[in-house]
Protein backbone atom coordinates (compact mmCIF):
# COMPACT_ATOMS: atom_id res chain seq x y z
CA UNK A 1 0.00 0.00 0.00
CA UNK A 2 1.52 2.85 -1.34
CA UNK A 3 -0.21 5.73 -0.03
CA UNK A 4 -3.23 5.75 3.00
CA UNK A 5 -6.45 4.69 1.98
CA UNK A 6 -9.59 5.40 3.35
CA UNK A 7 -11.74 2.33 3.71
CA UNK A 8 -15.50 2.40 5.35
CA UNK A 9 -16.07 -0.85 6.67
CA UNK A 10 -19.63 -2.24 7.37
CA UNK A 11 -21.18 -4.39 10.01
CA UNK A 12 -17.80 -2.85 11.83
CA UNK A 13 -18.79 -3.89 15.28
CA UNK A 14 -20.17 -7.73 14.07
CA UNK A 15 -18.25 -10.55 14.35
CA UNK A 16 -16.52 -10.23 11.12
CA UNK A 17 -16.87 -6.08 10.59
CA UNK A 18 -14.96 -6.00 13.82
CA UNK A 19 -11.73 -8.22 12.60
CA UNK A 20 -11.97 -5.94 9.23
CA UNK A 21 -12.03 -2.57 10.63
CA UNK A 22 -8.88 -3.77 13.56
CA UNK A 23 -6.74 -5.18 10.74
CA UNK A 24 -7.26 -2.25 8.75
CA UNK A 25 -6.29 -0.30 10.89
CA UNK A 26 -2.84 -2.12 11.90
CA UNK A 27 -1.98 -1.67 8.06
CA UNK A 28 -1.97 1.77 8.38
CA UNK A 29 -5.15 2.64 6.98
CA UNK A 30 -7.84 5.33 8.27
CA UNK A 31 -11.00 3.74 8.72
CA UNK A 32 -14.38 4.76 9.35
CA UNK A 33 -16.35 1.87 11.23
CA UNK A 34 -20.36 1.45 10.41
CA UNK A 35 -22.44 0.80 13.45
CA UNK A 36 -25.86 1.09 14.32
CA UNK A 37 -24.84 2.03 17.97
CA UNK A 38 -21.52 3.74 18.22
CA UNK A 39 -21.84 3.99 21.78
CA UNK A 40 -20.76 0.31 22.40
CA UNK A 41 -18.39 -0.04 19.57
CA UNK A 42 -15.76 -1.02 21.20
CA UNK A 43 -13.24 -0.04 19.10
CA UNK A 44 -9.51 1.70 19.15
CA UNK A 45 -9.68 5.26 19.24
CA UNK A 46 -7.45 5.18 15.83
CA UNK A 47 -10.88 4.04 14.44
CA UNK A 48 -13.45 6.40 13.08
CA UNK A 49 -17.22 5.16 14.06
CA UNK A 50 -19.67 6.41 12.13
CA UNK A 51 -23.25 6.42 12.83
CA UNK A 52 -25.45 4.27 10.10
CA UNK A 53 -25.96 1.07 8.42
CA UNK A 54 -25.98 -0.77 5.14
CA UNK A 55 -29.27 1.02 4.37
CA UNK A 56 -28.62 4.41 5.55
CA UNK A 57 -25.16 4.55 4.15
CA UNK A 58 -22.95 7.35 6.38
CA UNK A 59 -18.73 8.03 5.41
CA UNK A 60 -18.73 7.34 2.16
CA UNK A 61 -17.13 11.34 1.21
CA UNK A 62 -13.57 10.45 0.49
CA UNK A 63 -13.66 7.01 0.86
CA UNK A 64 -11.45 5.10 -1.42
CA UNK A 65 -13.48 1.40 -1.32
CA UNK A 66 -16.13 -0.08 1.09
CA UNK A 67 -16.00 -3.42 3.19
CA UNK A 68 -19.46 -4.55 2.52
CA UNK A 69 -21.90 -6.79 4.19
CA UNK A 70 -25.90 -7.32 3.43
CA UNK A 71 -28.01 -8.74 5.84
CA UNK A 72 -30.94 -7.74 4.76
CA UNK A 73 -31.77 -10.57 2.06
CA UNK A 74 -33.94 -10.19 -0.36
CA UNK A 75 -34.48 -6.59 0.17
CA UNK A 76 -33.43 -5.65 -3.87
CA UNK A 77 -34.67 -2.23 -3.95
CA UNK A 78 -32.95 -1.11 -0.62
CA UNK A 79 -29.66 -2.57 -2.00
CA UNK A 80 -29.46 -1.21 -5.43
CA UNK A 81 -29.87 2.04 -3.98
CA UNK A 82 -26.64 1.11 -1.61
CA UNK A 83 -24.82 -0.09 -3.98
CA UNK A 84 -25.48 2.97 -6.56
CA UNK A 85 -24.41 5.34 -3.47
CA UNK A 86 -21.00 3.46 -2.70
CA UNK A 87 -20.08 3.50 -6.95
CA UNK A 88 -20.55 7.22 -6.70
CA UNK A 89 -18.11 7.36 -4.03
CA UNK A 90 -15.80 4.71 -4.05
CA UNK A 91 -13.54 2.85 -6.31
CA UNK A 92 -13.96 -0.68 -5.33
CA UNK A 93 -15.79 -2.79 -2.68
CA UNK A 94 -15.13 -5.78 -1.26
CA UNK A 95 -18.54 -7.81 -1.12
CA UNK A 96 -19.04 -10.61 1.52
CA UNK A 97 -20.96 -13.08 -0.39
CA UNK A 98 -21.51 -16.36 -0.04
CA UNK A 99 -20.39 -20.15 -1.63
CA UNK A 100 -24.04 -20.74 -2.58
CA UNK A 101 -23.02 -18.64 -5.60
CA UNK A 102 -22.03 -20.46 -8.58
CA UNK A 103 -20.71 -18.92 -11.82
CA UNK A 104 -22.86 -19.31 -14.81
CA UNK A 105 -26.12 -20.28 -12.43
CA UNK A 106 -28.40 -16.92 -12.09
CA UNK A 107 -31.81 -19.35 -10.84
CA UNK A 108 -31.30 -20.70 -7.64
CA UNK A 109 -33.78 -22.67 -5.42
CA UNK A 110 -32.53 -21.25 -2.25
CA UNK A 111 -32.65 -17.68 -0.93
CA UNK A 112 -29.19 -17.27 -0.05
CA UNK A 113 -27.91 -18.38 -3.23
CA UNK A 114 -30.31 -16.21 -4.84
CA UNK A 115 -29.69 -12.95 -2.51
CA UNK A 116 -25.78 -12.85 -2.86
CA UNK A 117 -25.99 -13.88 -6.89
CA UNK A 118 -28.65 -11.14 -7.07
CA UNK A 119 -25.98 -8.91 -5.16
CA UNK A 120 -22.92 -9.81 -6.91
CA UNK A 121 -24.93 -8.62 -10.25
CA UNK A 122 -26.01 -5.32 -8.55
CA UNK A 123 -22.24 -4.48 -7.95
CA UNK A 124 -21.16 -5.63 -11.54
CA UNK A 125 -23.49 -3.45 -13.31
CA UNK A 126 -22.81 -0.36 -11.47
CA UNK A 127 -19.15 -0.44 -12.73
CA UNK A 128 -17.55 0.15 -9.81
CA UNK A 129 -14.28 -2.30 -9.07
CA UNK A 130 -15.13 -5.40 -7.22
CA UNK A 131 -14.07 -8.64 -5.46
CA UNK A 132 -15.88 -10.99 -3.95
CA UNK A 133 -15.68 -13.69 -0.98
CA UNK A 134 -17.55 -16.40 -0.97
CA UNK A 135 -16.64 -18.69 2.13
CA UNK A 136 -18.03 -21.63 2.73
CA UNK A 137 -19.88 -22.21 6.25
CA UNK A 138 -18.36 -19.81 8.99
CA UNK A 139 -17.05 -21.57 12.35
CA UNK A 140 -18.89 -18.30 14.30
CA UNK A 141 -21.92 -20.50 13.33
CA UNK A 142 -21.12 -23.29 16.02
CA UNK A 143 -21.85 -20.39 18.62
CA UNK A 144 -25.42 -21.24 18.45
CA UNK A 145 -24.62 -24.22 20.09
CA UNK A 146 -23.32 -22.38 23.13
CA UNK A 147 -26.43 -22.37 25.33
CA UNK A 148 -27.04 -26.15 24.55
CA UNK A 149 -23.02 -26.37 26.26
CA UNK A 150 -23.35 -24.09 28.78
CA UNK A 151 -26.34 -25.79 30.33
CA UNK A 152 -26.05 -29.29 29.34
CA UNK A 153 -24.06 -32.39 27.67
CA UNK A 154 -26.29 -32.46 24.47
CA UNK A 155 -26.03 -30.48 20.94
CA UNK A 156 -29.47 -31.35 18.93
CA UNK A 157 -29.48 -30.51 15.70
CA UNK A 158 -30.11 -31.81 11.82
CA UNK A 159 -27.01 -33.33 9.29
CA UNK A 160 -25.07 -34.46 12.03
CA UNK A 161 -22.97 -36.32 9.21
CA UNK A 162 -22.35 -33.83 6.65
CA UNK A 163 -19.13 -32.65 6.61
CA UNK A 164 -18.35 -29.21 5.91
CA UNK A 165 -15.31 -26.73 6.30
CA UNK A 166 -15.03 -23.96 8.86
CA UNK A 167 -13.68 -21.24 8.18
CA UNK A 168 -12.44 -18.88 11.06
CA UNK A 169 -13.32 -15.40 10.75
CA UNK A 170 -9.87 -14.00 11.27
CA UNK A 171 -9.14 -15.73 7.95
CA UNK A 172 -11.74 -14.19 6.31
CA UNK A 173 -10.98 -10.88 7.68
CA UNK A 174 -7.31 -11.41 6.83
CA UNK A 175 -8.33 -11.53 2.87
CA UNK A 176 -10.87 -8.90 2.82
CA UNK A 177 -8.02 -6.61 3.97
CA UNK A 178 -5.63 -8.05 1.64
CA UNK A 179 -8.69 -6.95 -1.03
CA UNK A 180 -8.61 -3.93 -0.13
CA UNK A 181 -5.19 -2.64 0.42
CA UNK A 182 -3.43 -4.96 -2.15
CA UNK A 183 -2.90 -4.78 -5.97
CA UNK A 184 -4.27 -7.65 -7.80
CA UNK A 185 -7.99 -7.86 -6.38
CA UNK A 186 -9.78 -6.22 -8.42
CA UNK A 187 -12.70 -7.90 -10.46
CA UNK A 188 -11.68 -11.02 -9.02
CA UNK A 189 -14.05 -13.53 -6.89
CA UNK A 190 -12.19 -15.56 -3.69
CA UNK A 191 -13.45 -18.60 -3.00
CA UNK A 192 -12.54 -19.75 0.83
CA UNK A 193 -12.81 -22.53 2.80
CA UNK A 194 -11.49 -23.75 6.44
CA UNK A 195 -8.53 -26.20 6.20
CA UNK A 196 -10.22 -29.60 7.18
CA UNK A 197 -13.45 -31.56 6.43
CA UNK A 198 -15.67 -32.09 10.11
CA UNK A 199 -19.21 -33.20 10.67
CA UNK A 200 -20.98 -31.46 13.14
CA UNK A 201 -21.18 -34.67 15.19
CA UNK A 202 -17.26 -34.30 15.39
CA UNK A 203 -17.14 -30.69 15.74
CA UNK A 204 -19.25 -31.09 18.95
CA UNK A 205 -16.69 -33.76 20.14
CA UNK A 206 -14.03 -31.17 19.34
CA UNK A 207 -15.67 -28.20 21.33
CA UNK A 208 -16.60 -30.72 24.54
CA UNK A 209 -12.52 -31.71 24.56
CA UNK A 210 -11.49 -28.25 24.77
CA UNK A 211 -13.61 -26.96 27.50
CA UNK A 212 -13.57 -30.69 29.27
CA UNK A 213 -17.18 -31.81 29.55
CA UNK A 214 -18.39 -34.61 27.75
CA UNK A 215 -20.78 -33.74 24.89
CA UNK A 216 -22.40 -35.27 21.97
CA UNK A 217 -24.60 -34.86 19.59
CA UNK A 218 -28.10 -36.09 18.86
CA UNK A 219 -29.96 -36.12 15.70
CA UNK A 220 -33.22 -33.91 15.66
CA UNK A 221 -35.79 -35.82 13.73
CA UNK A 222 -36.85 -34.37 10.14
CA UNK A 223 -40.82 -32.85 11.77
CA UNK A 224 -38.48 -30.95 14.79
CA UNK A 225 -35.78 -30.01 12.44
CA UNK A 226 -38.62 -28.37 9.71
CA UNK A 227 -40.55 -26.67 12.89
CA UNK A 228 -37.48 -24.74 14.44
CA UNK A 229 -36.56 -23.62 10.48
CA UNK A 230 -40.25 -22.31 9.95
CA UNK A 231 -40.07 -20.57 13.26
CA UNK A 232 -36.74 -18.98 11.69
CA UNK A 233 -38.74 -17.85 8.40
CA UNK A 234 -37.84 -20.45 5.86
CA UNK A 235 -40.71 -21.81 4.32
CA UNK A 236 -41.37 -25.75 3.27
CA UNK A 237 -39.43 -25.11 -0.34
CA UNK A 238 -37.26 -23.63 1.40
CA UNK A 239 -36.44 -26.82 3.86
CA UNK A 240 -36.88 -29.53 0.52
CA UNK A 241 -34.19 -27.50 -0.91
CA UNK A 242 -31.78 -27.67 2.19
CA UNK A 243 -32.14 -31.08 2.49
CA UNK A 244 -31.40 -31.71 -0.56
CA UNK A 245 -28.46 -29.68 -0.57
CA UNK A 246 -26.98 -31.48 2.63
CA UNK A 247 -27.73 -34.87 0.52
CA UNK A 248 -25.80 -33.49 -2.06
CA UNK A 249 -23.14 -32.69 0.56
CA UNK A 250 -22.65 -36.12 2.11
CA UNK A 251 -22.45 -38.02 -1.15
CA UNK A 252 -20.00 -35.31 -2.56
CA UNK A 253 -18.46 -33.13 0.33
CA UNK A 254 -17.43 -29.71 -0.71
CA UNK A 255 -13.65 -29.29 -1.23
CA UNK A 256 -10.85 -28.17 0.69
CA UNK A 257 -9.29 -25.34 -0.89
CA UNK A 258 -5.95 -23.14 -0.61
CA UNK A 259 -7.24 -19.77 -1.20
CA UNK A 260 -6.58 -17.97 2.40
CA UNK A 261 -2.59 -19.41 1.91
CA UNK A 262 -2.81 -18.34 -1.71
CA UNK A 263 -3.79 -14.50 -0.46
CA UNK A 264 -2.47 -14.22 2.19
CA UNK A 265 0.69 -16.43 2.76
CA UNK A 266 -0.65 -18.70 5.75
CA UNK A 267 -2.71 -21.51 6.15
CA UNK A 268 -5.84 -21.02 7.04
CA UNK A 269 -6.47 -21.47 10.69
CA UNK A 270 -7.75 -24.82 12.32
CA UNK A 271 -10.59 -25.57 14.28
CA UNK A 272 -8.67 -26.35 17.54
CA UNK A 273 -7.49 -22.44 16.77
CA UNK A 274 -10.74 -21.16 16.13
CA UNK A 275 -12.03 -22.93 19.36
CA UNK A 276 -8.99 -21.51 21.59
CA UNK A 277 -10.45 -18.09 20.63
CA UNK A 278 -14.05 -18.98 21.50
CA UNK A 279 -13.91 -21.73 24.67
CA UNK A 280 -15.26 -19.09 26.24
CA UNK A 281 -18.95 -18.93 25.45
CA UNK A 282 -19.23 -22.49 24.83
CA UNK A 283 -18.26 -22.59 28.75
CA UNK A 284 -20.32 -22.50 31.48
CA UNK A 285 -19.97 -18.89 32.76
CA UNK A 286 -20.06 -19.61 36.36
CA UNK A 287 -16.60 -20.52 38.11
CA UNK A 288 -16.32 -23.83 40.52
CA UNK A 289 -16.09 -21.90 43.35
CA UNK A 290 -15.64 -24.39 46.30
CA UNK A 291 -12.59 -25.50 43.97
CA UNK A 292 -10.04 -27.08 46.25
CA UNK A 293 -7.22 -26.32 44.57
CA UNK A 294 -8.12 -22.24 44.45
CA UNK A 295 -5.70 -20.79 46.84
CA UNK A 296 -6.08 -17.02 46.33
CA UNK A 297 -9.42 -15.45 44.48
CA UNK A 298 -8.45 -12.24 43.31
CA UNK A 299 -11.81 -10.16 43.31
CA UNK A 300 -12.10 -6.42 41.58
CA UNK A 301 -15.33 -4.39 39.55
CA UNK A 302 -15.19 -1.87 37.19
CA UNK A 303 -18.11 1.01 36.67
CA UNK A 304 -19.52 1.81 33.31
CA UNK A 305 -22.08 4.76 32.93
CA UNK A 306 -24.54 2.65 30.37
CA UNK A 307 -25.47 -1.39 30.07
CA UNK A 308 -23.63 -0.75 26.44
CA UNK A 309 -20.69 0.11 27.32
CA UNK A 310 -20.97 -2.24 30.34
CA UNK A 311 -21.25 -5.09 27.84
CA UNK A 312 -18.53 -3.69 25.92
CA UNK A 313 -15.78 -2.96 28.55
CA UNK A 314 -16.93 -7.19 29.43
CA UNK A 315 -16.40 -8.52 25.78
CA UNK A 316 -13.00 -5.78 25.55
CA UNK A 317 -11.69 -7.89 28.91
CA UNK A 318 -12.21 -10.96 27.79
CA UNK A 319 -10.75 -10.55 24.38
CA UNK A 320 -7.31 -8.98 25.98
CA UNK A 321 -7.34 -12.23 27.72
CA UNK A 322 -7.67 -14.38 24.70
CA UNK A 323 -4.77 -12.65 23.27
CA UNK A 324 -2.26 -13.09 25.75
CA UNK A 325 -0.74 -16.17 26.83
CA UNK A 326 -2.30 -17.86 29.63
CA UNK A 327 -0.14 -16.92 32.94
CA UNK A 328 0.72 -19.93 35.24
CA UNK A 329 -1.30 -20.84 37.87
CA UNK A 330 -4.75 -18.66 36.78
CA UNK A 331 -7.20 -21.61 37.46
CA UNK A 332 -10.05 -19.43 35.55
CA UNK A 333 -11.13 -16.06 34.95
CA UNK A 334 -14.94 -14.93 35.09
CA UNK A 335 -17.21 -11.54 34.12
CA UNK A 336 -20.06 -11.12 35.58
CA UNK A 337 -22.52 -8.12 34.96
CA UNK A 338 -24.14 -6.46 37.03
CA UNK A 339 -28.00 -5.83 37.00
CA UNK A 340 -27.45 -2.00 37.58
CA UNK A 341 -26.35 -2.16 33.89
CA UNK A 342 -23.12 -0.60 35.34
CA UNK A 343 -20.91 -2.77 37.21
CA UNK A 344 -18.99 -5.29 35.96
CA UNK A 345 -17.40 -8.30 38.52
CA UNK A 346 -14.01 -9.75 38.03
CA UNK A 347 -13.45 -13.32 39.70
CA UNK A 348 -10.63 -15.33 39.31
CA UNK A 349 -8.48 -18.48 40.62
CA UNK A 350 -5.13 -18.60 41.44
CA UNK A 351 -2.97 -21.44 42.50
CA UNK A 352 -1.88 -19.27 45.25
CA UNK A 353 -0.74 -15.37 46.15
CA UNK A 354 3.20 -15.97 44.34
CA UNK A 355 1.19 -17.36 41.15
CA UNK A 356 -1.29 -14.17 41.23
CA UNK A 357 1.82 -11.65 42.06
CA UNK A 358 3.96 -12.91 39.34
CA UNK A 359 0.92 -11.94 37.40
CA UNK A 360 0.81 -8.63 38.67
CA UNK A 361 4.20 -7.86 37.87
CA UNK A 362 4.54 -8.89 34.44
CA UNK A 363 0.82 -8.11 33.33
CA UNK A 364 1.71 -6.46 30.08
CA UNK A 365 0.74 -2.52 30.04
CA UNK A 366 -0.42 -3.05 26.56
CA UNK A 367 -3.11 -4.75 27.70
CA UNK A 368 -4.66 -2.71 29.70
CA UNK A 369 -3.98 0.00 27.53
CA UNK A 370 -6.53 -2.05 24.80
CA UNK A 371 -9.20 -2.32 27.16
CA UNK A 372 -9.00 1.40 27.57
CA UNK A 373 -9.26 2.46 24.25
CA UNK A 374 -11.42 0.49 23.20
CA UNK A 375 -13.78 1.54 25.94
CA UNK A 376 -12.84 4.50 27.83
CA UNK A 377 -13.38 5.81 31.03
CA UNK A 378 -13.74 2.89 33.39
CA UNK A 379 -13.45 3.11 36.54
CA UNK A 380 -11.80 0.58 38.77
CA UNK A 381 -12.24 -0.55 42.31
CA UNK A 382 -8.95 -1.81 42.88
CA UNK A 383 -7.75 -5.97 43.25
CA UNK A 384 -8.39 -7.09 46.47
CA UNK A 385 -7.07 -11.19 47.41
CA UNK A 386 -9.48 -13.61 49.04
CA UNK A 387 -9.12 -16.91 50.32
CA UNK A 388 -12.24 -19.74 50.39
CA UNK A 389 -12.96 -19.99 53.87
CA UNK A 390 -16.29 -21.75 54.57
CA UNK A 391 -19.10 -22.76 51.93
CA UNK A 392 -22.89 -24.07 52.12
CA UNK A 393 -24.47 -25.67 49.78
CA UNK A 394 -28.18 -26.08 49.99
CA UNK A 395 -29.02 -27.23 46.49
CA UNK A 396 -26.12 -28.44 44.33
CA UNK A 397 -28.29 -29.63 41.60
CA UNK A 398 -29.97 -26.12 41.33
CA UNK A 399 -28.24 -23.77 37.94
CA UNK A 400 -27.80 -20.22 39.46
CA UNK A 401 -28.89 -17.64 37.46
CA UNK A 402 -27.81 -14.72 39.72
CA UNK A 403 -24.72 -14.39 41.62
CA UNK A 404 -25.40 -12.18 44.91
CA UNK A 405 -22.17 -10.56 46.13
CA UNK A 406 -22.61 -9.21 50.13
CA UNK A 407 -19.73 -7.46 51.50
CA UNK A 408 -18.51 -6.60 54.89
CA UNK A 409 -15.44 -4.48 55.91
CA UNK A 410 -13.75 -6.20 59.34
CA UNK A 411 -11.43 -5.11 61.58
CA UNK A 412 -9.24 -8.12 61.60
CA UNK A 413 -8.95 -11.70 60.23
CA UNK A 414 -10.27 -12.92 63.26
CA UNK A 415 -13.18 -11.21 63.15
CA UNK A 416 -14.57 -12.37 59.80
CA UNK A 417 -13.91 -15.66 60.71
CA UNK A 418 -16.23 -15.21 64.35
CA UNK A 419 -18.38 -13.55 61.88
CA UNK A 420 -18.74 -16.14 58.89
CA UNK A 421 -18.55 -19.29 61.44
CA UNK A 422 -20.77 -17.65 63.45
CA UNK A 423 -23.52 -16.89 61.17
CA UNK A 424 -23.41 -20.50 59.28
CA UNK A 425 -23.21 -22.47 62.64
CA UNK A 426 -26.14 -20.62 64.38
CA UNK A 427 -28.12 -18.73 62.04
CA UNK A 428 -28.33 -20.26 58.34
CA UNK A 429 -31.50 -21.67 57.43
CA UNK A 430 -29.43 -25.13 56.29
CA UNK A 431 -28.13 -25.38 59.96
CA UNK A 432 -31.27 -24.81 61.40
CA UNK A 433 -34.52 -26.42 59.82
CA UNK A 434 -36.79 -25.04 61.81
CA UNK A 435 -36.14 -22.46 60.05
CA UNK A 436 -37.27 -23.13 56.64
CA UNK A 437 -35.24 -23.47 53.73
CA UNK A 438 -35.02 -20.93 50.87
CA UNK A 439 -36.58 -21.65 47.87
CA UNK A 440 -33.83 -20.32 44.92
CA UNK A 441 -31.00 -20.41 47.32
CA UNK A 442 -28.17 -22.50 45.52
CA UNK A 443 -25.55 -21.47 47.65
CA UNK A 444 -22.95 -19.33 49.82
CA UNK A 445 -19.34 -18.99 49.85
CA UNK A 446 -17.94 -17.01 51.70
CA UNK A 447 -14.39 -15.01 51.44
CA UNK A 448 -11.87 -13.63 54.03
CA UNK A 449 -9.27 -11.05 52.60
CA UNK A 450 -6.01 -12.20 52.72
CA UNK A 451 -5.38 -8.90 54.81
CA UNK A 452 -8.32 -9.85 57.23
CA UNK A 453 -10.00 -5.91 56.01
CA UNK A 454 -13.20 -7.61 54.51
CA UNK A 455 -15.24 -10.87 53.64
CA UNK A 456 -17.67 -11.26 50.68
CA UNK A 457 -20.22 -14.07 50.87
CA UNK A 458 -20.92 -15.08 46.80
CA UNK A 459 -24.07 -16.27 47.00
CA UNK A 460 -25.85 -18.42 44.03
CA UNK A 461 -29.68 -18.45 43.43
CA UNK A 462 -32.19 -19.25 40.69
CA UNK A 463 -32.87 -15.56 39.72
CA UNK A 464 -32.95 -12.04 41.00
CA UNK A 465 -36.54 -12.65 42.36
CA UNK A 466 -35.53 -15.39 44.18
CA UNK A 467 -33.05 -13.16 45.94
CA UNK A 468 -35.43 -10.53 46.24
CA UNK A 469 -37.87 -12.73 47.75
CA UNK A 470 -35.21 -13.85 50.77
CA UNK A 471 -34.12 -9.74 51.52
CA UNK A 472 -38.06 -9.58 51.79
CA UNK A 473 -38.70 -11.95 54.29
CA UNK A 474 -35.50 -12.98 56.22
CA UNK A 475 -33.48 -9.58 56.24
CA UNK A 476 -36.09 -7.13 57.79
CA UNK A 477 -34.15 -4.98 60.36
CA UNK A 478 -35.86 -7.05 62.94
CA UNK A 479 -35.14 -9.96 61.44
CA UNK A 480 -32.13 -12.27 63.45
CA UNK A 481 -29.74 -12.25 61.42
CA UNK A 482 -29.77 -8.21 60.59
CA UNK A 483 -29.44 -8.23 64.29
CA UNK A 484 -26.71 -10.27 64.75
CA UNK A 485 -24.76 -8.04 62.09
CA UNK A 486 -25.39 -5.24 63.66
CA UNK A 487 -24.28 -6.88 67.50
CA UNK A 488 -20.82 -8.13 65.89
CA UNK A 489 -17.76 -5.70 66.96
CA UNK A 490 -15.27 -4.94 63.91
CA UNK A 491 -18.07 -5.52 60.99
CA UNK A 492 -19.28 -2.95 58.82
CA UNK A 493 -21.88 -4.08 56.16
CA UNK A 494 -21.23 -2.80 52.97
CA UNK A 495 -24.52 -3.55 51.24
CA UNK A 496 -24.69 -6.30 48.01
CA UNK A 497 -25.23 -6.19 44.57
CA UNK A 498 -26.34 -8.63 42.20
CA UNK A 499 -24.48 -9.86 39.14
CA UNK A 500 -25.78 -11.91 36.03
CA UNK A 501 -22.94 -14.65 34.57
CA UNK A 502 -21.14 -13.70 31.62
CA UNK A 503 -17.88 -15.32 30.33
CA UNK A 504 -15.65 -17.79 32.19
CA UNK A 505 -11.94 -18.48 30.31
CA UNK A 506 -10.13 -21.46 31.50
CA UNK A 507 -6.61 -22.89 30.71
CA UNK A 508 -6.40 -24.07 27.06
CA UNK A 509 -5.89 -27.71 27.28
CA UNK A 510 -1.93 -28.82 26.03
Amino acid sequence: MSERRTILVTGATGIVGREVALRLARRGARVRALTRRPESARLPSGIEVVRGSQADLAGLDGADAVFLMWPRLGELTAAKEAVARIAAHAGHVVFLSSAAVRDGVSRYDDVIGQAHHDLERLIRDSGVRWTFLRPAAFATNLLGWAEQTRTGEVVRGAFGDVPVTLLDERDLADVAVAALLDEGHANVVHELTGPELLTPAEQVARIGRRITKPLRWEELPEPQWRERQRAEGYTDADLDSLRSAYAAMREHPAPVLGTVERVIGHPARTFAEWLDRHAAEFTDPLPAVGREDAGVVLLSTWTLDTPERQRAAADAAAEAWSGMPWPDGLLSYSLLLGTDGRTILHYSQWTGEDAAARFRESDPPARVRGIDDAVPGIERSGVTSYRGYRSVVPDPGMRAGCVVLVSFATDSGRTARYFVDTLLDEYHPARRPQAGSVPGMASNHFHVAVDGTSVVNYAEFRDEAAHQSVVDSRLRADDPVPAFIAATPGLTPLGFRRYLPYRQLTPPKD
